[in-house]
């Protein structure tokens, strides 16, 4: 307690009196409110709307036809990459297998592994990313398609010998998706929240997982042998094929560095190996 003395006099006088003013509790009950809100939500389980929408490919070509058509070449390793020029194009095969040419080692995978399904083979797959840009350092992967080995068109092998041949048909990594048949990869599943899409346009890049080496192996758009830089050169126009969906139609269409599109039977949607320096 504090003692004051005060005497009489003619002068007014003034006495300052310091009254603490504490605003602490200001904005408090709006905060009890938004915890209630939020209690009440989870106690309540709100509703949450999981559906997916499934998207087809769009008719193209002529007749137009629904299918999808990718085409996948490895590189032939017994090259050297810096020593192609635009006529080596072709030492990207779309095979496989290293016995369908002699030189060709790139994936290591036999005719009887890929014949009699063994898991290295099984166990690989084409990774299909879509991302809402071709900026590595600001992109974000909205979905992935997964394309099996076990899918594809057929090739006429002999797995026994020239004296005893016995001829049996082995996969490519040709496929050619639809609604029937090969159709895993066909379609495309997205959220039925539109909200949670930035737009209707996304770019789609590619690898490779080789389950008998345990590695990815990325794709570009061209052989890297056209190219006047092999090694140096911007990701966004190599690495990416762009694709848009129609939310009216549930329908998408694939296009190239062009603007043309693709992916019918006749122009196929093209990916090489990329060969790292």
């Amino acid at each position: 307690m504090n003692k004051y003395r005060l005497t009489i006099s003619d002068i007014d006088q003034q006495i300052n009196i310091p009254v603490k003013i504490d605003f602490d509790l200001n904005g408090q009950e709006d905060l009890i409110k938004i915890f209630e809100d939020d209690v009440i939500d989870k106690v309540i389980n709100p509703i949450k709307n999981f559906e997916t929408l499934k998207f087809s490919h769009n008719s193209i070509g002529n007749p137009p036809k629904s299918l999808i058509n990718y085409k996948f070449y490895f590189f032939n390793y017994t090259q050297n990459i810096s020593n192609t020029s635009f006529s080596d194009s072709d030492l990207w095969i779309n095979d496989y297998n290293s016995t369908t040419n002699p030189d060709f080692t790139g994936q290591s995978f036999t005719d009887k592994e890929i014949y009699f399904g063994a898991n290295s083979f099984k166990k690989s797959f084409f990774k299909l990313d879509f991302y809402d840009s071709k900026n590595t350092s600001e992109q974000k992967n909205y979905f992935t398609v997964i394309i099996p080995t076990q899918q594809g068109d057929n090739l006429v092998r002999n797995i026994g010998t020239e004296l005893v041949p016995n001829n049996v048909k082995i996969r490519i990594p040709d496929f050619k998706l639809d609604y029937v048949g090969d159709k895993e990869g066909f379609y495309i599943y997205f959220t039925e929240d539109l909200s949670l899409i930035p737009s209707n346009t996304f770019y789609m890049s590619v690898k490779f997982f080789n389950a008998k080496v345990g590695e990815f192996i990325r794709f570009i758009t061209s052989p890297q042998s056209i190219i006047s830089t092999k090694f140096n050169f911007k990701k966004e126009d190599y690495f990416y094929h762009k694709i848009q969906m129609d939310f009216q139609s549930l329908k998408y269409s694939v296009f190239n560095d062009q603007d043309q599109i693709i992916g019918s039977e006749n122009n196929p949607i093209n990916w090489y190996e990329y060969v790292n320096p």
